[in-house]
């Protein structure tokens, strides 16, 4: 049985990795939110608040991979293909059980998450495309106005010119 601190360890890892994940979780039902109030403050916040979160979540990764380095070498295993579920059947209880109700709980958060973030995806792409119409719209020619000569036809007006008075 390799040192039991370093399996305490890791799984102390895991939850508050799963405790961070939680509140991004938590941060990104906030941007859906935020995203259909279309409240450009708080999609700011919650924007800065995602980028901390996430360098915890890096800090987090590296003390956990750090801990599955040295469980490697004391149970002379390779460490790139050491996963969770080799280390639950290399473990012994109560350690085992532990990491799977952690693998369950995290495998169910990050579906949630992905999830999530797809519906935030979508919203943001929908954003940017009402702008995109909307700065056409304004930025194109006026609609031509039909207009007609003195035989009773349609004649072409060549006034152009957009809604923004550009000058060059």
């Amino acid at each position: 049985m390799p040192d039991k601190n370093l399996a305490e360890n890791l799984i102390t890892a895991l939850r508050y990795e799963y405790k961070t994940y939680l509140e991004i979780l938590k941060l990104a039902e906030s941007k859906t939110d935020s995203l259909v109030k279309n409240d450009a403050e708080a999609i700011v916040t919650i924007s800065e608040q995602e980028r901390k979160m996430a360098e915890q979540t890096l800090k987090l990764n590296q003390v956990r991979e750090q801990i599955i380095k040295t469980l490697a070498e004391r149970l002379d295993q390779d460490y790139k293909t050491l996963t969770i579920a080799k280390l639950r059947k290399l473990l012994k209880e109560p350690y085992r059980k532990q990491l799977s109700e952690i693998q369950a709980e995290m495998s169910d958060l990050l579906a949630k998450l992905s999830a999530r973030n797809e519906i935030n995806k979508k919203l943001i792409e929908n954003a940017i495309k009402y702008l995109d119409f909307n700065i056409q719209l304004l930025a194109g020619p006026d609609p031509a106005a039909s207009t007609y000569g003195k035989s009773g036809l349609e004649v072409t007006s060549t006034n152009k010119r957009s809604m923004f008075d550009l000058k060059y």
